[in-house]
């Protein structure tokens, strides 16, 4: 194999900097001298432990799905739902919307992913390259952000509550299936595309050497803003409109997304208010502001701290997808929800609207890319002097 071949640089995705990569012993990871970032940590798994956790992931993922989540009874009569009856139920509701964000995100786009990993780690478990390499770990960093199964739980979680007050509910099997696949996944999130060409380098395979990141362009700034002006306008309606309306014997009450948390406060469930309030309140609005005093501060080329800037990136890019827990509760309650004048629960158009802001904000969060900041400050150099620091 060929020098040239062999992916021995790292480049730090959040300052610019590039390195040789380092040979890292057990308990040891790679640190980025610049920004701080942690760029590689040693890998303790091998092809084929991740090719057994993919199975295993694989397994409780078909069965989430395939049975129910829970089983709602009121008088006798019982409701069973599990995702997918979820996400039909939404559109037949007339929210397509909705029901497409969520069927992407709980579904698809988490089916996808395990799928190309299954591809990857199939053939490296048995020390070959798969076909279509280079093109499937190009898309694996680009998936991970959209699986969102385990927001998918905790909205399961909150669900549970709001409707303990309501009737009887019995978890299924698809609730337990969820929460074991839901870890997996966290698990799985571990592999980036550097990650999976380091391993397969380090098997002794023909891989490509990574190309350097090409230089960020100042046009990112323009589209960071328009996507942002988008998600702040649709953060109105989003909330101002309910989210979901419930109606029981005759009674229709509708619920905004900070009545909701108010209605689980005084249920007594302060922590499951909590959590709710934080990631559908707090979490967009600091999205916003975080992201519009990095975007600022970058546009107006200032230097002044650079590396709490990072970190606060790395912050906002990791709790993006954790705003969609609300359009999750929405959809299963609404599922759950079905004994005609006994009790109904429908989506609002305040799910839509959040659902839009959540796409919005995490696509800005995405597109923005923070070596920009480096660059316009005037940190030009994407060599270093030496190599990485390398820590237990």
């Amino acid at each position: 194999m060929s020098d040239n071949a062999t992916p021995q640089r790292l480049s730090c995705h959040h300052c610019g900097v590039a390195y040789r990569r380092p040979e890292l012993s057990p308990g040891e990871w790679a640190t980025c001298i610049r920004c701080g970032s942690t760029l590689e940590t040693y890998a303790s798994f091998s092809a084929a432990a991740w090719l057994a956790v993919l199975i295993a992931t694989v397994i409780t993922f078909t069965l989430a799905n395939a049975f129910p989540v829970a089983t709602l009874f009121v008088q006798g009569a019982g409701q069973a739902a599990s995702f997918i009856d979820a996400v039909v139920v939404t559109w037949q509701e007339g929210y397509p919307e909705v029901a497409v964000i969520t069927f992407a995100a709980g579904f698809f786009l988490p089916a996808c992913q395990l799928g190309l990993l299954i591809w990857i780690f199939g053939a490296m478990a048995f020390g070959r390259l798969p076909l279509f390499f280079e093109s499937i770990v190009h898309w694996i960093d680009r998936l991970k952000p959209w699986c969102m199964i385990p927001v998918f739980l905790m909205g399961v979680l909150v669900a549970v509550v709001k409707l303990a007050g309501l009737a009887s509910l019995k978890p299924g099997i698809g609730l337990f299936a969820t929460a074991i696949t839901a870890i997996l996944i966290t698990a799985l999130s571990r592999l980036s595309s550097e990650k999976i060409r380091f391993m397969a380098h380090d098997l002794g395979l023909d891989v490509k050497q990574a190309e350097v990141p090409k230089p960020p362009s100042p046009t990112l700034i323009t589209r960071t803003w328009a996507l942002m002006l988008g998600a702040a306008i649709l953060y109105i309606p989003a909330n101002m409109l309910p989210i979901m309306s419930v109606s029981t014997m005759g009674s229709v009450s509708s619920h905004t997304i900070l009545g909701g948390v108010i209605e689980l406060w005084h249920m007594g469930s302060w922590d499951i208010a909590l959590v709710v309030f934080i990631a559908s309140v707090v979490v967009p609005l600091f999205k916003l502001i975080a992201l519009g005093v990095l975007v600022f501060l970058t546009q107006q080329r200032a230097g002044i701290k650079l590396r709490e800037r990072t970190h606060m990136y790395v912050i906002v890019e990791f709790i993006g997808q954790w705003s969609m827990l609300d359009v999750f509760v929405v959809i299963l309650l609404s599922a759950l929800g079905h004994f005609g004048s006994l009790l109904s629960i429908q989506p609002g158009g305040g799910a839509a609207a959040f659902g839009g802001v959540v796409i919005l904000t995490m696509l800005a969060a995405m597109g923005f890319d923070p070596r920009l900041a480096w660059r316009l400050a005037g940190h030009r150099k994407h060599l270093s002097r030496g190599d990485l620091e390398s820590t237990h």
